[in-house]
């Protein structure tokens, strides 16, 4: 996974908790539910004023529900996931339209042809480990008891993200948080 010094994230007090807490600040992956996700992007390091996009946004069902910002998504990042459980949340039509509309912008892109951006938005179960060590994190800021499994699984795969991305390498994940 490529490094960049911004982290966001923007998925409910106790989710941001987490994930920034969990963060040091050099992740290129993100969570999205809000427009707050994308006021953190930084410059190229090339020189041009486009925002540099993060390796990953994994997507979270407040993203499609709201609707905020979602029509930008599609720039934000190279690749995008979701969780299954996040898919089975999206039960309205004008959300399902939405989250349809977002899946043809990303095909339309046709991933750019440069093999570093995805076209779709791919599905994937976050691991045993990642679960584990995001839910031991929530006990230890007390924000347990407010995250759903949907929530879990969403910070989860953001954890197995970093972990791939890093060659296994999460050092720079805390394990405890920060005391303020």
């Amino acid at each position: 996974m490529e490094s960049t010094d911004s982290t966001a994230t923007a998925a409910g007090t106790a989710r941001e908790t987490v994930s920034t807490s969990m963060t040091a600040g050099n992740s290129s992956t993100t969570t999205a539910a809000t427009t707050t996700a994308f006021n953190t992007s930084t410059p190229n390091h090339d020189g041009n004023d486009q925002p540099e996009k993060y390796h990953a946004l994994v997507i979270d069902s407040g993203a499609i529900i709201k609707q905020t910002a979602f029509t930008h998504l599609h720039t934000a990042a190279r690749h995008f996931y979701t969780v299954p459980a996040v898919l089975s949340e999206i039960r309205d039509a004008r959300s399902r339209a939405h989250l349809e509309q977002f899946q043809l912008r990303l095909q339309s892109l046709g991933g750019g042809g440069d093999g570093k951006t995805s076209q779709q938005l791919e599905t994937r179960t976050p691991s045993q480990r990642a679960v584990k060590a995001v839910s031991e994190f929530a006990r230890k800021t007390g924000d347990y008891a407010q995250l759903s499994g949907v929530d879990l699984q969403v910070l989860a795969l953001l954890y197995d993200l970093e972990w791939e991305g890093n060659g296994g390498d999460v050092g720079h994940v805390r394990r405890e948080p920060k005391r303020v």
